[in-house]
This record gives structure tokens, sequence and C-alpha cells, in this order.
């Protein structure tokens, strides 16, 4: 025991010198910032911020690459903080729901606003009247498919795909800490939840009423305002957490491959100059044969691989077509500008959504 009292003793002073040590970063920070605003900079720089985390990475021994890429994100977004810069995120809510899940494990917490929005309209128009920065929408559902007002609007409004986050979904059964399976008379949770849930329900709470919600936050949310260990939900683990509830099961879901993209959009454009860049793209092709195999064939010619395509009505044309696709690549690559040009002689138009680097995929 004393010689973990000396060890504890010895790592207080080490907390002290990285608590001087952090405050000195935030004083110099500080004063940089005041510098980028008196020469007109910009004072979000990913490539910096970029570099910062991979010279850190280099010189751990101990700590694990993802948790010194962690700890830093919080680090630099605190001074940022300090240089009077707040990140604004709008997100699609409401509190608790697996978007607002996402927004928080792409951006750091600290020196980050998050602001949740009712629909997928709102967070463009927040974007677009400056009143936040970047916002978080999903965009598709390895089951469901695309979300088709998010595309929508990507095609229609003047905003850029900044990067996208990957999560597994995982659906919960919460209640209250004293929740019994074989007393559970009812089951709240959006339909989708619920229908991704059934084999388990059937199998497990058979006689249990459901009930559908707006959303699974709502439900848990309505699980902790009626207090009756009764009634469950089903949900995310940060609404079971908001809201001071028990996960009772977890891992409920059907099937495990229940994968959501998530995109973050923004006015700005991602300026990362280093890794495996992903281009999403969307074009109308002429009404004449073989257009879309002159565009498939435009890329596999230049050997650059597909990663998605489908199509869709278009709402301005009748029985017009948009095609929508993701490659590897990055639009502002000489060969990729060459395709385009000429896919002019076999499309409408075309518009690049964004060039961006796919963040890690959430497999817990």
């Amino acid at each position: 025991m004393d010689n973990i009292e000396k060890l504890r003793k010895e790592i207080d002073k080490i907390d002290r010198k990285v608590v001087d040590l952090l405050e000195k970063r935030a004083e110099i920070s500080k004063e940089i910032g005041e510098n980028k605003i008196e020469l007109g900079l910009d004072v979000l720089q990913p490539e910096r911020e970029k570099y910062v985390i991979e010279n850190v990475q280099n010189q751990s021994k101990f700590l694990k690459k993802a948790n010194i890429k962690a700890i830093w994100k919080e680090v630099m977004s605190a001074c940022k903080e300090v240089q009077g810069l707040t990140i604004k995120v709008s997100y699609l809510g409401p509190e608790g729901t697996n978007t607002h899940k996402a927004a928080l494990g792409f951006f750091p917490k600290s020196g980050t606003e998050f602001i949740e929005a009712s629909n997928i309209f709102d967070v463009f128009k927040d974007i677009e009247a400056d009143k936040v920065d970047f916002g978080v929408l999903p965009i598709e559902n390895s089951l469901q498919g695309t979300v088709r007002e998010t595309m929508d609007l990507l095609i229609e409004k003047n905003l850029k795909i900044y990067s996208e986050i990957e999560i597994r979904i995982v659906h919960n059964l919460i209640g209250l800490k004293n929740s019994q399976l074989n007393k559970i008379k009812e089951i709240y949770s959006h339909p989708q939840a619920i229908s991704q849930t059934m084999n388990w329900i059937r199998s497990n709470i058979p006689n249990a009423e459901i009930v559908k919600t707006n959303s699974t936050a709502q439900a848990v949310k309505m699980i902790a305002e009626f207090g009756d260990n009764t009634k469950v939900a089903i949900g995310a683990d940060i609404a079971a957490k908001l809201n001071n509830l028990e996960i009772i099961a977890s891992g409920i879901e059907d099937n495990p491959s229940n994968f959501t993209r998530f995109l973050i959009i923004s006015k700005r454009e991602n300026i990362e100059t280093e890794g495996n860049y992903k281009t999403s793209l969307v074009f109308v092709v002429k009404h004449v044969p073989g257009a879309l195999y002159t565009v498939l064939k435009l890329f596999a010619d230049n050997n650059i691989n597909l990663l998605k395509i489908e199509s869709r009505p278009r709402r301005q044309g009748l029985w017009e077509y948009i095609f929508l696709m993701d490659f590897e690549g990055s639009h502002k690559d000489i060969k990729i500008q060459k395709i385009f040009e000429k896919m002019k002689e076999v499309t409408i138009w075309y518009k690049v959504l964004g060039t961006y680097i796919p963040k890690t995929v959430e497999k817990k």
C-alpha cells in the first residue's frame, strides 16, 4: 500500500504539470487566434489539426493512437474555446437519437454547441443562414436504403458534404432499474425500431402491447416520465444515459448488420490533403442510347473504383432520372477532372456533392 500511495503522489505531481502545460498551450492558442483574426484567416484549419494529432501519436509509447486522437481533439477544441471560437452543430433531433450519437462521435465535446433540429429541412436552413457551422443528418441505412429528403436537399441546396461517419445501429430494451422481462406489459418505440426487433420481442415478451412513437428518443423519455417498471422502450444507449434509465437487454436487433451512414454537411469544403478520399456525385444523362454506359465506361477506363450507384426520379422533369454515384478519389484530381469534361457530352448536368474522408466505423 505504501508503494501505491507513493506512485499516486507521483501521478498528482504529473497532473499538476500537465495542467500547467495545457494552460500555457491555451495562452499561445489565444494569441494565434488573435493573429488569425487580424490576418483574416479561417480559425478552423483541419490540415494543421491533422498534423498535430499525427505528431503526438508518433511520440506515444503506451497509449493507443485512437486514445491519443480522442484526447487531443478535446484539447484542441478547448483551446478553440479560449480563442473565442465555438463550433455550432445542428443535428436531426430529438436528443438521444442515433443522429445525436453520431454528432457526438464526430465532433469534440469541448468548444462545440450541439443544437437539435426538428426536421431535416431546418438543418439545411440553419447552415444557409449561418446560424450553425455544420449539420449532421442520416443519408443511408443498410436495411432501409437512402434517406430521400436528405438527398433531395443536397441536390437542391448549395451545401457540401464535409465528411461522414458510419455507426452500427444497436437497439436496446430500456426501462427502470427494477424492470423485469416477465412483468413487462407495454413496449414504446418508433415503428422502424419495432420492426427491426420483432423476432426478439416475439421470443421474449410476446404478450406485451406495442405503442408506436415519433422517435426512439421520445419513447425512452416517456418511460422516464411514466416511472412504471411494466413499461419499457426500445432505443439507443445514449437515450438511456440521458434519462437515467437502465439497459435491460442490449443488441436485440434481428439483423446485426444494421448500419447507418450520417453525413456532416457545411458551407465549408473539406481541405484535408491526405487520406482515402471519397467523392459523391449526382448527374442526369441525355436521352440518347448508351449515355449511362458511356459515363460508367469513363470511370472504368480510368481505373476509378465506384462505391455506389443508384437512380431516382428527378423532381424537376417528367420521366427524367438522377443518378447518384460515390467513387474513390478526389474531384480535384486531374484524371477526374478530365472524366467530368468528357461526361458533358452525354449529361444534361452534374454536381459534385463533396469530396471527403470517411471517418472510422463504430462497430460496437
